[in-house]
């Protein structure tokens, strides 16, 4: 939410992009250390291979699918896709479901919950938990200063 700030609003896109990249990448490489774990441990390759859901890994150099435009065309209100095309439109309801907040229609605490977690631990580990009520929900924003405040503030590393 940074980066749709005015001072830098203009990056969002890029840094946006960036970010969820950097996050994926994180992700895969925890995937990989826990999958070699479980390899060392005696884990079959075929059931490494189905926890890591293999079938579903894309390379993001192919760049959006048409799932993905179908998606965002339903977000946007765009014309329905070919009556012929189910799993176009399929993707298109699904962007239509989160346009018009059905599919989250319901809070859901568990997530809220986690939301409050993430933002106070950022909170508290760039100092500036004042930062949380100018983007945050106040019910989130009262939440996440409730956990920035139970964390210690970090201490430099003894040199």
């Amino acid at each position: 939410l940074r980066y749709t700030e005015p001072d830098i609003a203009r990056d969002w896109k890029r840094m946006t992009l960036i970010r969820g990249t950097d996050a994926s990448d994180t992700m895969d490489m925890a995937s990989m250390l826990i999958a070699a774990y479980c390899q060392r441990t005696g884990m079959a390759m075929d059931t490494l291979a189905s926890h890591l859901q293999i079938r579903q890994q894309r390379s993001r150099a192919a760049g959006p699918r048409d799932s993905d435009r179908y998606e965002v065309a339903g977000m946007l209100g765009a014309p329905l896709p070919p009556e012929d095309d189910q799993d176009a439109r399929r993707q298109f309801s699904c962007g239509q479901g989160y346009a018009e907040g059905g599919l989250m229609a319901e809070a859901d605490e568990q997530r809220l919950f986690t939301e409050a977690c993430l933002h106070g631990l950022r909170a508290r580990l760039c100092d500036d938990v004042a930062a949380l009520d100018g983007y945050l929900p106040p019910h989130v924003a009262e939440l996440a200063r409730k956990v920035a405040g139970v964390l210690e503030v970090p201490q430099p590393a003894p040199a």
